[in-house]
């Protein structure tokens, strides 16, 4: 498939989801291709993944893999369903919705067999058809909510 090349032009939908589908879909774990193949497709050498503007809160291509990978491993059944997108000249918008049911302890909640279902919003950046930057936010605080009382 042939990804499309903007240098800070205007993606067209159908081009913004050509980039992300392929990114979303390493956050369902049933059936997912290589993550280290994946990002070799559409992710840019000098990618950041930023949760905020703090040092402490970006992170390079190397650790993003290395976070998918301990992820899935974490919340084998996770599935990732990309809800709404909206494309603004190379950035491209997603509410999305995770689920999944950890199989083990979950940053510090014991393991219960519960599952989780949070929203994420992310802003991605796309160069030259490959994603270059996200600014993202989950919510793993409902999560562990979640996990701990059932709901």
């Amino acid at each position: 498939m042939q990804l499309p090349a903007s240098d800070g032009q205007t993606l067209t939908e159908s081009e913004a989801r050509a980039v992300v589908t392929p990114w979303y879909s390493l956050f369902t774990v049933p059936g997912r291709d290589d993550v280290r193949a994946v990002f070799d497709r559409v992710i840019a050498q000098d990618f950041e993944g930023r949760a905020g503007d703090l040092p402490n809160e970006r992170r390079d291509r190397e650790e993003t893999i290395n976070l998918i990978e301990s992820l899935g491993q974490l919340v084998p059944d996770m599935t990732f369903e990309i809800k709404e997108l909206f494309v603004s000249g190379n950035r491209v918008t997603v509410r999305g919705e995770t689920i999944g049911i950890p199989a083990q302890d979950f940053f510090g909640v014991p393991h219960t067999g519960r599952r989780f279902q949070i929203m994420s919003i992310d802003i991605l950046t796309i160069e030259n058809g490959k994603i270059t930057k996200t600014y993202h936010i989950e919510n793993w605080l409902g999560a562990l909510h979640q996990l701990r009382a059932g709901t």
